[in-house]
């Protein structure tokens, strides 16, 4: 029981962790983050330490203030409306947003992430985990689409239209400094997972239309959740009319508006009917659209859209969500671990007590093993020169028996890792904001909550668990003749001690054998429910051992100590340092 007396002047104060938490700069004061650079970079980590040091600059101070004042309600409302029509009964459809989403996205897009000449694959993946450590922001979304689009397109670039390489150009390369942005829109009404079962009609059309174009693919029919509304350009799932191949879905790239346009907020036959009300992710656009002779550009074989669109752009989006998340985690579990140490309870730190420390612990485990599990996938996508296989038939066609394998694995890993931590993320955020008591559901005192709402959105991005689940399980089917539960989690578990790879190949050996995850028998039911807690299991493991690969010997963070380094660091800018009681100036 405390012996204060009471007194009406509360001096009580929050300025000393807001002073660590606003000083903390994501890359240069964070060892782990560098030594995960550093163990995969290789011969670019010098280049790569300069650039993101001075990235990191903005990113951990502007681009963070620029992320957290967009998030406050009355920037949220803007981020919600749509104007339909202009003064002069125009259809406008025009997206309105605050200013600092519009100004954050402009800064950010200006990197040139995908411009071949200004970044290597290692430079440009942790640009992008850096910037993830200031979650979705209504422009992360944006990038993974276009990183989707890109890769997509330029795999057909030899056989692009014209118009269609002048699209690719503008998102990857840039004009004059200005690079576009890409978006995806896939999911219909009738469901969003099932692609096979879209509606949406592509009609080849001869006869030139009422805005000049002939002989040109056009759209028709409706669109339900497609993010990035604002985009310049977007990757559209469509069934081709007239065709052999026309119960099957193919690709197109279609502009939001054709050349001349935009300036005059003329859409490209198509209007937005009605923006969603969303959870999370409230800075970014989400909209139901309707597609009425839209002009559209076919990317690769028509056949091969939904190949190309669920093992190209769908890969990298739900790469984007598991390292993403893993990102924030680094900053969640850093800035929540901080706060522990700086808020007293009963007249020692909260830190202090077991309970909690078991969960201090819990959380900065989960964020090291997630970020190091993230790396060690993605260096696999980059082994391969970025290339992403579209499907299992095409894996098959690999007659190298190792590389196809190396790349089933890849393609199975890039799902159990989304699985998995966008599953865990949202319970270790909610468990960080446990660590503020009252002030953790404040969202003018901290970005968990937007944090946590956006964590929500990403467990359901590009496939839900359960559907990705059942993905894999078929996957194994297809490939038991070439590739065996067994041999698999061996291969995948690499490192890992003899007895627990015994144990885990005998469970998933076990679940495989199943040969459907169809079936509503009681039997089946209780394989699922396995298959659920075992995928979990798995990838931990997995994470785990990337986390032992890069021994890292921890250093912990002290609130004390960065308090001190950071106030030291601040008079030193401001050409002063104290010495005992007095201020003495420097030349």
């Amino acid at each position: 029981m405390s012996t204060q007396e009471g007194n009406r002047n509360n001096l009580y104060s929050f300025d000393d962790f807001l002073f660590v938490r606003n000083h903390f700069n994501y890359y240069c004061d964070d060892d782990f983050f560098q030594a995960l650079v550093k163990k995969f970079t290789g011969d670019e980590f010098e280049k790569i330490d300069r650039d993101l040091r001075a990235l990191s600059d903005y990113v951990s101070f502007r681009f963070r203030d620029l992320a957290d004042k967009a998030n406050e309600l009355e920037n949220r409302i803007k981020v919600t409306k749509v104007k339909h029509y202009d003064a002069h009964n125009h259809r406008i459809d025009r997206i309105e947003r605050c200013l600092e989403t519009e100004i954050l996205e402009r800064e950010i897009f200006s990197l040139g992430l995908f411009d071949q000449a200004r970044n290597t694959p290692w430079s440009r993946f942790t640009k992008m985990f850096l910037l993830y450590q200031n979650g979705e922001a209504g422009v992360m979304c944006p990038i993974a689409c276009t990183h989707g689009m890109v890769w997509l397109m330029q795999k057909y670039e030899k056989s692009l239209d014209f118009e269609a390489k002048s699209i690719l150009n503008s998102v990857r390369d840039g004009v004059n400094g200005d690079y576009k942005l890409g978006a995806q829109f896939v999911s219909e009404i009738q469901g969003g997972s099932d692609v096979p079962a879209n509606l949406v009609e592509a009609v080849f059309e001869k006869e030139k239309g009422s805005d000049g174009y002939s002989n040109v693919w056009r759209l028709y029919g409706q669109k339900f959740f497609c993010s990035a509304m604002h985009s310049d350009y977007a990757v559209v799932t469509a069934k081709p009319k007239g065709k052999e191949s026309s119960t099957r879905v193919a690709a197109f790239v279609v502009p939001s508006w054709l050349p001349g346009n935009k300036d005059n907020e003329i859409r490209n036959s198509f209007t937005i009917d009605r923006l969603k009300q969303k959870l999370g992710t409230a800075e970014l656009p989400t909209a139901e659209i309707t597609y009425n002779g839209a002009v559209a550009y076919p990317i690769g074989p028509l056949e091969k859209g939904l190949a190309n669109i669920v093992g190209i752009v769908l890969s990298l989006s739900r790469l984007h969500v598991a390292f993403g998340m893993a990102a924030g985690a680094l900053r969640v579990a850093r800035e929540a671990m901080l706060y522990s140490q700086f808020r007293n309870a009963f007249g020692i730190p909260v830190s202090s007590f077991p309970l909690m420390i078991n969960q201090i612990n819990d959380l900065d485990h989960f964020a090291k093993r997630s970020a190091a599990g993230a790396f060690k996938v993605y260096s696999e996508y980059i082994h391969f020169g970025e290339d992403l296989i579209s499907g299992i038939r095409d894996l098959e066609n690999i007659e190298n028996l190792e590389e196809r394998k190396r790349r089933f694995r890849l393609r199975e890993l890039v799902m159990l890792q989304k699985i998995v931590v966008a599953d865990e993320a949202p319970a270790m955020i909610r468990k960080a904001i446990s660590f503020f008591g009252g002030h953790g559901i404040m969202e003018d005192f901290l970005s968990f909550p937007r944090l946590h709402r956006d964590s929500l959105i990403m467990e359901l991005w590009e496939g839900p668990r359960l559907v990705l689940l059942t993905q894999i399980h078929r996957d194994f089917q297809r490939v038991k003749e070439w590739y065996s539960p067994e041999e698999f989690c061996r291969d995948l578990l690499e490192g890992v001690d003899k007895d627990t790879i015994e144990n885990y190949t005998n469970e998933f050996s076990r679940i495989i054998s199943h040969d459907s995850l169809l079936r509503n028998n009681e039997e089946t039911l209780r394989i699922c429910r396995d298959w659920e807690e075992f995928s979990t299991k798995l990838f931990i493991q997995y994470q785990k051992q990337a986390l032992e690969e890069l021994d890292f010997h921890e250093k912990p963070l002290k609130f004390s100590k960065l308090l001190r380094k950071f106030k030291k660091s601040e008079l030193l800018k401001s050409g002063s340092t104290k010495k005992g009681n007095s201020i003495e100036i420097i030349e």
